[in-house]
């Protein structure tokens, strides 16, 4: 879908002049489908509504509307198992700098997990010291983390995490959550984005464990039990090892699995419903 209507994606054009272009301005959602179904759609609406709002204030976004063309482009494609991604970018532009009229792309697309492998054994991660731009927001922004990526391949690592003076953040896409020393799970309070499944990790959390938001150093990584990652297409995902440092024994941990089965359930609840 761009901007209402349904095109063929080798036939979706935009202008050289729009700003996501000239300058990497916009935002997006991504969230996935199974059995035909949006999983947490209206918290993803939810949270593209507020980065919207943020970015294009003179630009409100119709969102019954954008649900609506969601629903129409499941229906059409037929994908039981995919992932959507909500794109709104800065519009042709007159200056190169002034915010035209915002597109709205939505398309479907076909998304994998990470191997099984990865959830038996855990990732590795390299940490880069970073802060990202309206790190409330969701935009279209990768230029960091895109061109670290040959660091990434060069430790064998999985993907990398930010820290701004050794306090943690993020990771470029997804959030990070420890089982400090004393049990409790721990993930970072601000300077990241709140992802939707952060947020339904803490809600099932906190029936088994105690919880706590709170900034997390790169120095309490060595004596840590437990950690691991979350994001819409890794669910739960033990980490193992950061740059040099081994998290608890090297192996995911008996409180990440327990939450990666709760929160496999807390998804089948969802499609139930």
């Amino acid at each position: 879908m761009v901007n209402g209507k349904l095109i063929e994606e080798s036939a979706a054009t935009l202008s050289v002049k729009d700003l996501s272009v000239l300058r990497g301005y916009g935002i997006f959602d991504f969230f996935r489908t199974d059995f035909h179904r949006p999983l947490f759609l209206e918290d993803h609406l939810q949270r593209l509504q507020y980065s919207s709002a943020k970015v294009f204030p003179d630009h409100p976004l119709d969102m019954e509307d954008v649900k609506k063309q969601i629903l129409d482009l499941l229906s059409i494609n037929k994908m039981a198992f995919s992932g959507i991604r909500i794109v709104r970018t800065g519009g042709e532009t007159k200056n190169g700098y002034d915010v035209g009229d915002p597109n709205l792309i939505i398309t479907q697309e076909d998304i994998s997990f990470p191997s099984s492998e990865k959830y038996a054994n855990g990732v590795k991660l390299i940490s880069h010291e970073f802060q990202r731009e309206l790190v409330d927001v969701k935009t279209i922004s990768y230029m960091t983390s895109i061109w670290l990526q040959p660091q990434v391949r060069k430790h064998n690592a999985y993907d990398i995490i930010y820290h701004q003076n050794g306090n943690l953040s993020e990771l470029t896409r997804s959030n990070f959550f420890i089982v400090d020393k004393n049990g409790v799970l721990v993930t970072p309070p601000s300077n990241i984005l709140k992802g939707i499944t952060r947020k339904k990790v803490l809600q099932v959390a906190g029936d088994i464990m105690e919880v706590e938001e709170r900034h997390i150093h790169l120095a309490e990584l060595a004596e840590v039990q437990e950690a691991f990652l979350t994001g819409t297409t890794k669910k739960v995902l033990p980490v193992v090892e950061v740059d040099d440092v081994v998290i608890g024994n090297g192996r995911p941990g008996e409180r990440t699995k327990e939450l990666m089965l709760k929160f496999e359930q807390l998804e089948k609840d969802y499609f139930k419903q």
